[in-house]
């Protein structure tokens, strides 16, 4: 356990625990977005590569257009 969650826990166990359970609910949908995230970005990492690559080919001779 890092030294910034082991911090987070014990001001956690400090509050009333009403709100220890809707920060722990918080954390937890946090921890499943991040999760699916990591799936989703292993999932297509062929097509964001593609995309970069498109993108970084195209800002070189200065095709990319910015807007004002």
């Amino acid at each position: 356990m890092t030294k910034t969650l082991q911090e987070s826990i014990e001001r956690l166990q400090q509050m009333p625990e009403d709100r220890q359970n809707v920060l722990a609910k918080l954390m937890l949908h946090e921890i499943e977005e991040d999760e699916k995230w990591m799936r989703s970005t292993e999932a297509n990492a062929g097509k964001l590569h593609g995309f970069i690559s498109e993108v970084l080919q195209a800002d070189r001779p200065g095709e990319c257009k910015f807007p004002d």
